[in-house]
């Protein structure tokens, strides 16, 4: 028989909202549909109540609320995911999403972000600078969820990635300490919050180094039809020559999906395959046109929109591809080399898809990702030279099984290949449990993560993420 666990008193709630400077939210508020939402349309979780922190001092009272009640926490920065770890049934959210000031240091090139800033917001007052971050590569990426995952961006192989150019962190620790953390205060933490998530305490505040990038950059963006799966993987053949011998300040990907419905794109080829290969170049424009040229020879093209474009757009193009509230699946697994059995079954997937808007895509790693041994960061895969994602995509309810067994097979598929590795990304998981998903996110340096556990959430009162356990 499920147990039905009881609304927390009224009068507990009113003392919370005494005690914040923040919002609280409950299920009797207009807004708590909207305030629970997450960007992953499947995700539908029912918290006791929201607080949308307007402190770090909010997030020491609401942790010690939840404690007291002996209550699940959940932690919520941007939205943007896939797993749902940001809401929990009955629980307590701590909400960071009003936590949105972004401070430039023009002079020093740093930035302070709030917890609650998205991709959008931090590059937005960047580029009034001509100055850029590592961050995730989608406009509405959080900062906080994709940076302590490790962020893989749009300049990853120049700039490395965006948990490699925090400087300084806040953090609230289970107990209600606030915490500064860097290089020099805390270095423990400072090594496992650049990709060990949100195991050990809530994150309020990032410092981020700063380069000079933009406003505009080179963008290679042509598209090649794919009817069949001999044609998809001659196009990723010819990605794949490409890749050996790409400048680190090429950043690519090649993904096997359908025409979207975008605006710009005529009604009649909505739809149909393709593989897209997407690049930018983090550096002079001019250079970066000629040094991507090959990628818009890979074959016949059915459109090329190669051009410049500000840096702050080419992020806001996965906001067209994967929208808000749409459902979905996605997953991962890191690979050594792009090899034929590897790209035979990334093939297999693209034509065996049962929505448009599904898709497998290779990012090409490498770089400046590799220039960092796996041991100096919680970030532990850096010599993977590939990230294969499997991203299932739709809207209507009903084909959830069609998708989500698409989803799975493709993943097991490919791991069954010997090019890839027992890993994922901790943002695109897999289909596993336990231990094997725990090593899987952190490779060897979970032993170390487990024992800052032990150190920083002893009873594991922050679980709702990828989790690591407290050392036995």
């Amino acid at each position: 028989m499920a147990t039905i666990t009881p609304r927390i008193d009224e009068r507990r709630i009113g003392e919370l909202g005494n005690s914040v400077a923040g919002t609280v939210i409950t299920p009797e508020d207009a807004t708590y549909d909207e305030a629970r939402a997450l960007w992953n349309g499947r995700i539908d979780r029912h918290p006791a109540v929201i607080v949308r922190v307007a402190s770090a001092q909010d997030v020491v009272a609401t942790l010690a609320f939840a404690r007291d009640l002996d209550r699940e926490i959940a932690v919520r920065g941007g939205g943007h995911h896939v797993s749902g770890s940001a809401i929990v049934d009955d629980g307590v959210v701590v909400d960071l999403s009003d936590l949105t000031d972004v401070t430039v240091d023009v002079d020093a090139r740093t930035v302070r972000v709030g917890a609650g800033a998205r991709v959008s917001d931090v590059l937005g007052a960047t580029q009034e600078h001509g100055l850029a971050v590592a961050c995730g590569s989608a406009a509405h990426n959080g900062i906080a969820g994709s940076t302590l995952g490790g962020a893989i961006g749009w300049v990853r192989r120049e700039h490395g990635l965006g948990a490699d150019g925090l400087r300084s962190v806040e953090l609230v620790t289970v107990d209600g300490d606030i915490l500064t953390i860097s290089e020099t205060e805390h270095p423990d933490l400072f090594w496992g919050l650049r990709g060990g998530g949100a195991n050990f305490g809530v994150v309020t505040g990032f410092e981020f180094d700063c380069f000079e990038l933009g406003p505009e950059v080179a963008v290679a963006q042509p598209i090649y039809a794919a009817p069949d799966q001999e044609t998809i993987i001659e196009v990723l053949e010819g990605y794949r020559e490409f890749v050996a011998t790409a400048p680190e300040a090429v950043t690519s990907m090649a993904i096997v999906t359908s025409v979207p419905p975008l605006p710009f794109v005529p009604a009649e080829a909505h739809g149909a395959p393709i593989v897209m290969v997407y690049a930018a170049y983090a550096g002079d424009p001019a250079a970066g046109g000629e040094a991507m040229r090959p990628l818009r020879e890979l074959g016949e093209v059915a459109m090329d929109m190669s051009d410049r474009m500000p840096f702050v757009a080419l992020h806001e193009i996965a906001n067209e591809l994967f929208p808000v509230g749409n459902r979905y699946s996605w997953h991962s697994v890191y690979a050594s080399e792009m090899s034929d059995d590897l790209l035979e079954r990334v093939a297999r997937a693209g034509v065996t898809r049962p929505g448009t808007e599904d898709s497998v895509t290779v990012w090409h790693l490498g770089g400046a990702i590799s220039d960092v041994a796996s041991e100096d960061t919680a970030y532990a895969w850096r010599d993977a030279e590939f990230l294969v994602s499997v991203k299932a995509g739709w809207r209507d309810p009903a084909e959830d099984a069609d998708h989500l067994k698409w989803a799975e097979d493709t993943w097991w598929s490919l791991r069954e290949s010997a090019a890839t590795l027992e890993a994922f990304y901790p943002g695109f998981p897999g289909f596993v449990s336990g231990d094997e998903r725990t090593r899987m996110a952190y490779g060897e340096n979970v032993d170390r993560l487990a024992e800052l556990k032990t150190e920083y959430d002893p009873e594991n009162v922050l679980h709702s993420n990828l989790n690591v356990e407290p050392a036995d």
